[in-house]
């Protein structure tokens, strides 16, 4: 693996985890805020900051794969991960441990 390649799956996977404690905060805190507290504004500015992040992550997700730096069953694995809470954690954990076995330390 080449360090661009080990740059890039680092890079994607720190936005996975990002993106998944975004929407985590969207979901466990601004929409009780709005719902039960009567904020709106919460979703409205976490709601924006979770999709630019997620924007971000899918345009990473796929630089990398147009690059070939993650196979297409990878891919589609972090992409469904970032559709559904605490799962960006597994995806982060994943490209982790792929840009490790591929190029140690």
């Amino acid at each position: 693996m080449s360090m661009k390649t080990s740059t890039s799956l680092r890079a994607l996977s720190l936005l996975a985890l990002v993106e998944g404690a975004s929407l985590l905060a969207l979901v466990g805190i601004a929409m009780p805020l709005k719902y039960f507290g009567g904020m709106p504004e919460a979703v409205r500015l976490v709601g924006m900051a979770h999709g630019l992040l997620f924007l971000g992550t899918t345009a990473t997700l796929l630089h990398v794969l147009s690059r070939g730096h993650l196979s297409a069953l990878k891919g589609a694995g972090v992409f469904a991960a970032s559709l559904i809470p605490f799962a960006g954690l597994w995806s982060h954990r994943m490209l982790v441990r792929s840009s490790r076995i591929r190029h140690p330390a």
